[in-house]
């Protein structure tokens, strides 16, 4: 049990450390909790950022990421270009991001691989 909790600890310090800053026009930075969403709510990461997050997570707690589906918590945007433009095969689907909190970070980590 005890080395669970060390992963959770790990994984809440490594993020609080190197991603959980104040955003710009704030007066604070977030508090961090296990139900902060990387992908969703008041401050979620720009695409770019949030494959880097990933990247390093996946590294550095050793998780399997066989069954992430980066899309699945950032989407992909239209961009400048509309649909009725877009030959069918590369026509956007307009799709919600899903959260991607710290719990699961968490919980992935103490499994050894993506559980979500």
């Amino acid at each position: 049990m005890e080395l669970k909790d060390d992963i959770a600890a790990s994984v809440m310090s490594w993020y609080e450390e190197n991603y959980n800053q104040k955003p710009l026009f704030a007066k604070k930075k977030p508090v961090l909790t296990p139900e902060t969403s990387l992908s969703t709510g008041h401050y979620p990461w720009a695409r770019e950022t949030g494959d880097e997050i990933m990247t390093e997570y996946f590294s550095r707690f050793n998780v399997d990421k066989s069954g992430f589906d980066f899309f699945k918590y950032w989407p992909p945007s239209k961009g400048l270009i509309p649909n009725f433009l877009r030959s069918k095969e590369l026509k956007v689907v307009n799709r919600r991001a899903e959260p991607l909190t710290i719990d699961m970070l968490i919980e992935s980590a103490k499994a050894g691989r993506w559980l979500y």
